[in-house]
């Protein structure tokens, strides 16, 4: 018996949607790394500096982590009066990178 090419490719691709969609909705998948698979907000706690992502904002990191968002700027060189809302991965320059924070709050955290 032969199947209909269009027919195997169309299956193929209904197959391959509904496990995705069926996923998402018994909440074991999460497209976004903003959010659990239960869609729960993902957020600095201020005890771990590998959960820093470069989505999240200043104001956020240096809030978790008890940190002026003046000290942030005085170390790394960014600009005065920056803001609290901008993303990290946007203020990156060869000075300021998520790694370098990550490795400057885990040193700052030992003292």
């Amino acid at each position: 018996m032969r199947v209909n090419s269009y027919l195997y490719g169309f299956l193929a691709v209904a197959l391959f949607v509904a496990i995705i969609f069926g996923a998402k909705t018994l909440g074991v998948w999460s497209t976004s790394g903003k959010v659990t698979a239960t869609g729960e907000k993902i957020t600095a706690t201020g005890t771990n500096v590998e959960e820093i992502k470069g989505w999240m904002t200043l104001g956020e990191i240096a809030k978790a982590y008890n940190v002026p968002i003046s000290e942030i700027a005085a170390a790394f060189d960014l600009p005065a009066g920056v803001a609290p809302e901008k993303a990290i991965k946007d203020l990156e320059s060869p000075k300021f990178s998520v790694t370098n924070l990550r490795t400057w709050l885990s040193a700052r955290q030992t003292k």
